[in-house]
């Protein structure tokens, strides 16, 4: 067996998505029952369904995991995932901790778990440069401390303080290599 799939898991703003797009892993697109943001694209950024749709896949096992996150629904395909699996392709994902450690037990040694930290305020900071209400962000950073916990069971633990920034470009480059070679 071998590596098929890079799990992303943290707190709201600790940096999952730049580690993910570093990685230059293609994303497994997963599905929403939000509104599309101004550019988003059905397909390309979520598959964008209704929240009815959604329940009613997870009733029939058509998503591996489902969540509710601030009043919206995400949840992954399970054919995208076994097809990922069966295909032996390396594709890259951000899920919370309970969709990463069910990933995680269903696929054991196919699954890398990258948990990705950082201080509540750098995580704050970044919320706020993304121009969010202050309400949001507290909202947001609500379970901040629940989800620095939750990290503890992945297999790496990255630190994305803003002091920590050139430690962390090593470490995705260190990361992208062994992938890339992984793949050749």
């Amino acid at each position: 067996m071998s590596l098929s799939l890079v799990v992303l898991q943290g707190p709201s703003a600790s940096g999952k998505s730049w580690v993910q797009s570093e990685l230059g892993i293609p994303r497994i697109i997963t599905c929403t029952s939000r509104t599309p943001r101004t550019g988003e694209m059905d397909g390309v950024d979520y598959y964008f369904k209704t929240r009815a749709e959604l329940q009613q896949m997870y009733e029939q096992g058509d998503m591996i995991e489902m969540t509710e996150y601030h009043g919206n629904l995400y949840g992954t395909s399970t054919q995208i995932i076994q097809d990922v699996i069966d295909k032996s392709e390396i594709r890259s994902i951000i899920m919370d901790d309970a969709g990463a450690r069910k990933i995680k037990h269903l696929f054991r040694d196919r699954v890398l778990w990258i948990g990705v930290k950082a201080s509540r305020k750098d995580c704050e900071d970044r919320l706020l440069a993304r121009a969010q209400r202050a309400e949001e962000v507290e909202e947001r950073l609500s379970s901040f401390e629940v989800e620095i916990e939750a990290l503890s069971d992945c297999d790496i633990i990255m630190n994305n303080t803003d002091e920590n920034r050139g430690n962390m470009d090593t470490i995705v480059e260190f990361l992208r290599e062994g992938l890339t070679n992984r793949k050749g």
